[in-house]
């Protein structure tokens, strides 16, 4: 790192700073100033300022002298200003704040890093342009005779150096091409004789950084005062996720200041049943980040979805991933979302994204399939295949060992020996007015739900305690007719009976709307019972925000069930015959080197239906194949074999009993399947937030 922090395009500026880069040290030379406010008449430190200025020197022994450098950290991150002799000519660069990571200060790590800024010793003076050179030398000798002294010590005594360190973090965008530069800045402070009073100064700058920080994440920024749970498969990928975490993302966590618990998975479907039981989950939590493929993605996702306060989980706890698996087309979906690098260093990048703090709402995707007479319902967020693509998936996890590779090697392979699956194909186009009726309704469904516990109800029934705006789901008397006392007292306390089956595990439940349904809940209230106790009004509030929080098991289907058909009047449309593949993606990128649906935004509601009919030649499939990595597989004009249909809800008839059906890359039972999206039903961590 150079030890002149100001960055320089000027070709002569360019060659200083090569000069100076080998020969960076710490020394303080001269003086610190501190913006007025910053300390009270004390002398002790403030709450965190919305600007700080410091003058700060960095070294130049080729030159003989110290290079002044102004440094202010405001909102907008921290400019270093470097002011020069010759035609008073000034450099400027501001590291942004959400370039910056974070900052730890202290005492002199004993592993430094060079490019480090320093303040000097007195305060009672004005900063001054320069000092007398030989006095300069003398500090500098003075200095590194006490650096040699110290070396010379006795064990247990202490080296007499009173200043404390700023490090700030930093990962630079730049851009042609898109990468991220690491950055380090250390700023020493020696404005006192006494070390509290510098790491005072020290801190203060430190938690000014933080609060800006904070505050640029916006109204969508995590609960600083929350961990974050990390859910690690070691043998994801190549069998290398353990080292890759260790080497990569626990070393970026700790310059972020990030609170985590990690989490290893011992065995499948580990990490949806931890998630699913986990009682403190929300109160412990601000966001799941997942250290794997999308395989664990998709685990924690349903695991969401089987818990009883599903949607406040959703709205809660914001999801990330970092990419240790093989496919990884989540993290490139939103690395491409964000305008964010990717390769060459897919775990650091992805870990940056993790922790800017900002969520951005992603479309979820409700799947159902019969099988022998059994109904399943879960979530997708990335792909649905049936088909060539499926195939390859499924098929060349026999060469998962090495790698990402294992896709190439056998899309060869499937290439040679094409098959083709008979069936029959639905599907709902994006424009029309079933859709958008459908995408109002649910809107207002969402507005009520977000609305109903700060409603009062004046006059509730007692055997009609359920919220209007879900008929379907009622409420059973706990006893005979229960009789709301006006007289009771408000400061009572109440407490509602919810009684609610958890026998039937909740992926081979389905939703109120299902014909095969079994499921019941209900709310009750005791009638003499010592938990029911509250006044009137507050049981009609609690028993409405109540209702309002778990009136569904799981998002209501606007679907027909599986056995039922779909009507051609609502604008659904068909087709019938043999089809290479039928995928669905709602995501960008299927793997890191898959741009499969270019289209396709997190939160835009729509589904891409990829369909390659039967009679497409070989050589337009290999085209098709070998173009998907730059997202331009897809036909410009009309094709009579290859098409893509945004559409709002799909289903997949397939007629044969052999074939495979996959579901964001996990294999499922080959069926009957269909499949609607949810607009934004979770928030996965991204740089932007919106």
């Amino acid at each position: 790192m150079t030890a002149n922090p100001v960055q320089r395009p000027d070709r002569q500026q360019s060659e200083t700073a090569t000069e100076t880069e080998p020969e960076s040290e710490l020394e303080p030379v001269l003086q610190h100033q501190l913006k007025p406010g910053m300390t009270t008449e004390s002398g002790e430190a403030i709450a965190p300022q919305s600007e700080l200025i410091g003058i700060f020197y960095v070294e130049n022994r080729r030159r003989k002298q110290n290079i002044k450098i102004m440094v202010k950290l405001c909102p907008d991150g921290i400019y270093l200003r470097r002011e020069t002799a010759e035609n008073d000519h000034i450099n400027e660069q501001l590291i942004r704040i959400d370039d910056i990571v974070g900052s730890s200060y202290g005492k002199r790590l004993k592993k430094r890093a060079r490019g480090g800024l320093n303040s000097c010793k007195s305060a009672n003076h004005e900063p001054q342009e320069a000092a007398d050179e030989e006095e300069e030398q003398q500090q500098q000798q003075q200095q590194r005779e006490q650096q040699k002294s110290s070396k010379r010590r006795q064990p247990g005594q202490t080296q007499a150096d009173n200043s404390a360190y700023l490090y700030i973090y930093a990962y630079l965008k730049k851009e042609k091409p898109l990468r991220r530069v690491q950055t380090l800045r250390i700023l020493r402070f020696r404005t006192s004789d006494h070390y509290a009073e510098n790491l005072n100064t020290a801190r203060l700058w430190h938690h000014t950084i933080r609060e800006h920080k904070q505050r640029a994440a916006g109204d969508r920024a995590r609960d600083p005062g929350k961990k974050l749970l990390i859910l690690l498969n070691p043998k994801s990928g190549s069998g290398k996720g353990r080292e890759q975490f260790q080497k990569q993302v626990a070393p970026l966590l700790r310059e972020a200041e990030a609170q985590y618990d990690l989490q290893i998975t011992t065995h499948p479907h580990y990490a949806q049943e931890y998630v699913r039981s986990r009682k403190d989950l929300l109160e412990r939590y601000a966001g799941i980040v997942v250290a794997s493929g999308d395989g664990l993605f998709y685990e924690v996702l349903n695991g969401l979805m089987e818990r009883m306060d599903w949607r406040r989980a959703c709205r809660e706890l914001s999801l990330g991933i970092i990419p240790c698996g093989s496919g990884n087309g989540l993290a490139k979906s939103i690395a491409h979302h964000c305008n964010e690098p990717y390769e060459p260093k897919p775990i650091l990048h992805a870990t940056l994204i993790c922790m800017t703090g900002r969520a951005t709402p992603m479309d979820v995707v409700r799947v159902e399939l019969n099988h022998r007479d059994k109904h399943f319902v879960m979530y997708s967020f990335l792909s649905i295949g049936w088909g060539l693509i499926a195939d390859i998936d499924i098929e060349s996890e026999r060469l998962r060992s090495i790698g990402a590779q294992r896709f190439t090697l056998w899309a060869i392979r499937r290439l040679i020996t094409l098959r083709c699956y008979p069936g029959k194909l639905f599907y709902l186009p994006a424009s029309t007015k079933h859709t958008e009726h459908a995408a109002e309704a649910a809107a207002e469904a969402e507005t009520a739900i977000e609305s109903a516990p700060e409603s009062p109800v004046e006059t509730v029934e007692p055997h009609t305690v359920a919220t209007r705006a879900f008929s379907e789901f009622k409420d059973l008397p706990d006893e005979s007719d229960v009789q709301l006392r006006a007289h009771e007292s408000d400061s009572d306390q109440f407490a509602d009976a919810l009684s609610m089956d958890r026998s039937v595990y909740r992926q081979n439940g389905d939703s109120w709307h299902s014909a095969v349904s079994r499921r019941t809940a209900y709310y009750s209230v005791g009638g003499q019972s010592t938990r029911s106790n509250r006044s009137r009004l507050s049981v009609a509030q609690r028993i409405e925000a109540a209702n309002a929080e778990f009136s569904q098991l799981v998002p209501a289907s606007t679907m027909p069930g599986l056995q039922l058909p779909l009507p051609a009047a609502d604008g659904w449309l068909s087709e019938s015959g043999e089809f290479v593949m039928v995928h669905a993606a709602y995501t960008t990128h299927l793997a890191s080197d898959c741009f499969f649906a270019p289209d396709s935004r997190l939160n835009d509601g729509l589904i891409y239906l990829v369909v390659i009919r039967a009679g497409v030649g070989r050589s337009q499939l290999l085209n098709f194949l070998l173009s998907m990595h730059n997202g331009t597989h897809l036909p410009v004009e009309e094709d009579p074999h290859i098409q893509v249909l945004p559409v709002r809800a799909f289903r997949i008839e397939p007629s044969g009993s052999n074939g495979i059906l996959t579901i964001d890359g996990e294999r499922v039972d080959y069926g009957p399947i269909q499949a609607e999206v949810f607009p934004g039903l979770i928030n996965v961590m991204t740089t932007t937030g919106q």
